[in-house]
């Protein structure tokens, strides 16, 4: 079952834009993990997007992490960030999640880090945000993102191919198979490490 979405406070601009790219970073993290068997280019894709987009992990990380300490419970984000990963753990069964996800990575690599410039602009709503700040308007952009859409296969999962929910620190990890380019930061004080971004 995905875990249940965490009820926040209302969501300034500059956090919502950080819990999309951490949507993003997710769905990417997942894809190294759950993809590596069937497509072993994925976690080394993976770990040198992580190295173009290192800077903007770490700064949308601060700006998640502290829409929660604004709440008043930093627990939250780790519930946050573990829904997130639940759920896209989910979508990895989808047949086309690894296609897309490979696309993604192209696409950045191909146009020197495309996606951190084109992320913000994504209309649909990451998993666990809820309402906008009132005193905030966004301008309404038509953009859907490639993974919005996809079905949950409701097929239980090969044992074998299930990677461990992902904590703070077991998302930080390098995916299996992966090169050593540094990843982004757990948080904001740490140093970079990504999958949680942790970064």
């Amino acid at each position: 079952m995905l875990a249940a979405p965490v009820q926040a406070a209302c969501w300034e601009p500059e956090e919502y834009e950080a819990a999309r790219m951490r949507d993003v970073q997710t769905v990417l993290m997942v894809s190294a993990l759950k993809c590596g068997r069937a497509m072993p280019e994925m976690a080394p894709a993976y770990n040198r997007w992580v190295g173009r987009a290192r800077t903007d992990l770490i700064e949308g990380e601060k700006k998640l992490l502290a829409h929660f300490v604004r709440e008043g419970d930093k627990l939250k984000y780790d519930k946050f960030t573990t829904a997130l990963a639940n759920k896209y753990s989910e979508l990895a069964d989808h047949p086309s999640f690894c296609t897309r996800a490979k696309a993604l990575f192209d696409a950045d690599e191909a146009q020197n880090g495309i996606l951190v410039k084109v992320v913000t602009l994504l209309n649909a709503r990451p998993n666990g945000v809820e309402e906008m700040c009132p005193r905030q308007s966004r301008a309404s952009v038509i953009v859907v993102s490639p993974f919005d859409a996809l079905p949950v296969d409701t097929a239980a999962p090969a044992a074998a191919s299930a990677p461990p929910a992902p904590t703070q620190t077991a998302a930080a990890e390098t995916p299996a198979g992966a090169t050593s380019t540094p990843e982004p930061a757990a948080t904001p004080a740490a140093s970079p490490a990504p999958a949680s971004p942790t970064p």
